[in-house]
């Protein structure tokens, strides 16, 4: 009974470690694995080749180990994600607060125009404008201060999964 059992682990382990494998050598001379055909670079497809990992099973029962099984290095990942998502997740919520204070910014010198024109010619157009402008101006810092909480939550949910500081774009 343990025999069979034995027997099943092994077959199971030959069927897994049957995958695809794929070996290219890049332009710095050094060599990649992988099993998924899309991650090769388009420049390396045609020179690909595929490698046979099957690990053989001698009379003795044990793995034949002349052939060592390869395997792609994975990327980390922190809090399940991994590392493009974390820089892209920082670099657009302060690209985005970059945005809205410059809008801010030129609302402000269009408003203090409006300033001007409004005490020199008191028109009821200017007056109008001037509240829609002064409107905008403050939706747009409650914006900007609803991103940098936003910026500051994902810094707290950064530290607590261990996302190194240069993933960060400090």
């Amino acid at each position: 009974m343990r025999h069979i059992f034995l027997l099943a682990g092994v077959m199971m382990m030959v069927g897994v470690a049957h995958a695809e494998i794929y070996q290219w050598t890049d332009k710095g001379g050094i060599v990649h694995f992988t099993d998924n055909p899309d991650k090769i670079p388009p420049a390396y497809r045609s020179r690909a080749k595929e490698v046979d990992v099957t690990p053989t099973i001698q009379e003795t029962g044990q793995l034949n180990e002349s052939q060592p099984v390869k395997v792609e290095k994975i990327a980390p990942t922190y809090g399940g994600h991994d590392e493009l998502w974390w820089r892209s997740s920082f670099m657009g919520l302060r690209e985005k607060i970059q945005v809205i204070q410059g809008e801010i910014g030129g609302n402000k010198e269009d408003l203090t125009e409006i300033r001007r024109k409004r005490t020199i010619y008191q028109k009821p157009s200017d007056r109008v404008a001037f509240h829609e402008l002064d409107d905008k101006i403050k939706k747009q810092e409650e914006q900007v201060k609803d991103l940098q909480k936003q910026l500051a939550d994902l810094d707290a949910e950064a530290n607590r999964s261990g996302v190194p500081q240069g993933w960060r774009g400090n």
